[in-house]
């Protein structure tokens, strides 16, 4: 997300097509062939047995060509330029992307097609993350903080099938409604402080349709989040799963790209300090939203956030994150500053933003979830 603040012209950026329903993916030859007759799927580990002779079948009954290759796990640098020179050695640099798995999956197939500048489309297993849609990769180097690889356009298409998202685990799910969750409380603060969006070249302020998306989204999660929740874990296909799938991908995805982002995700960025198993990127931002709201003040919507957050189990202190009453305060200074003058989106507020703010902040919804 670029720094800076808004001038008058305003941006929108999207997907070219949004698909989402059970048996979609069977779809795939027909919205390829859009823009010619070869593909490449880059697909997950845990589908790569399966659909690595599916879908090349799938494709030549359409009269078409598609390769495969498995994602090595990481949406790293050293993955693209391995993908790259691994397209150079086939026939012919397919005239498609496809990712097919996890937000570093969908991530990685949009900086290969972009590399190329041909059509990508991405095709998400789980419901974790809002990644598919975005014209950006989150690139993850070892020993780095992330950082983004912005493309020159969004995906082509983003083909949710239904029937396979609701067999992943419920809990990443549960991470991508808290990614979801924070899209409109922090659209609200980078719209306060004039801030850009991300689509575009950096200047532009958010339209009203950013705006919309993003609240379109938080409605959404609040009124049937806890019911998508349950037919989730029970491997269930229901309208309000549906619905949330859709807030979560496509609502949420518009929300933050045509938006901006703030402390939610500017404090998560720092969460690869903490000690023990990382968490998934969406529960991370989920319990910085909690932060977020504690310093905007407003009570009653922290208490409805809260309370959902933990009914459906979204992390709701620092227990929750990892740290004990031995390490707190020693993870929690060490996370503050890894970000603190470091990510420019912790303080895209609109209003000053200091480290004891933050650091206060985090105690405080320790003291309340003790009390509640």
């Amino acid at each position: 997300m670029p720094e800076g603040k808004a001038k008058e012209a305003r941006a929108f950026g999207s997907p070219s097509r949004y698909i989402q329903g059970p048996g979609e993916i069977r779809n795939l030859p027909v919205f390829a062939s859009n823009y010619g007759k070869t593909a490449l799927a880059v697909i997950d580990p845990f589908f790569y047995q399966e659909y690595s002779q599916w879908i090349p079948e799938l494709f030549e009954q359409h009269n078409m060509m598609a390769y495969t290759v498995e994602f090595p796990g990481v949406c790293s640098t050293d993955t693209l330029n391995h993908l790259i020179e691994y397209c150079k050695a086939l026939p012919q640099i397919p005239d498609t992307f496809i990712g097919i798995g996890g937000g570093q999956t969908c991530d990685i197939n949009k900086a290969l097609g972009a590399a190329f500048r041909k059509a990508f489309i991405n095709v998400p297993t789980s419901l974790a993350t809002d990644a598919p849609t975005s014209t950006h990769s989150i690139i993850n180097d070892e020993g780095k903080m992330p950082y983004l690889m912005v493309h020159y356009k969004n995906p082509d298409y983003v083909v949710v099938d239904t029937e396979i998202t609701i067999q992943s685990p419920a809990f990443m799910f549960v991470s991508g409604i808290g990614d979801a969750l924070a899209t409109y409380v922090e659209a609200c603060a980078s719209y306060a402080n004039n801030n850009v969006c991300n689509a575009g070249a950096g200047v532009y302020k958010p339209t009203q349709l950013g705006m919309a998306a993003a609240k379109l989204s938080f409605d959404i999660l609040l009124e049937k989040g806890v019911a998508a929740i349950r037919a989730a874990e029970a491997h269930l296909r229901t309208p309000a799963y549906e619905d949330v799938a859709e807030a979560t991908v496509l609502l949420s995805g518009l929300g933050f790209e045509c938006t901006g982002v703030s402390i939610a995700h500017g404090l998560q960025a720092g969460f690869h300090v903490l000690p023990g198993k990382p968490l998934m990127h969406g529960a991370g931002v989920g319990y910085c939203m909690l932060i977020q709201v504690i310093i905007e003040n407003d009570i009653p919507r922290f208490e409805k956030l809260y309370s959902f957050c933990k009914e459906i189990g979204l992390p709701i202190c620092t227990a929750d994150i990892g740290l004990t009453a031995e390490n707190r305060n020693e993870y929690v200074e060490k996370l503050v500053d890894e970000v603190y003058g470091k990510r420019w989106n912790v303080c895209n507020m609109p209003m000053y933003i200091s480290r004891d703010m933050l650091i206060n902040a985090i105690y405080y919804l320790d003291l309340y979830a003790e009390a509640h």
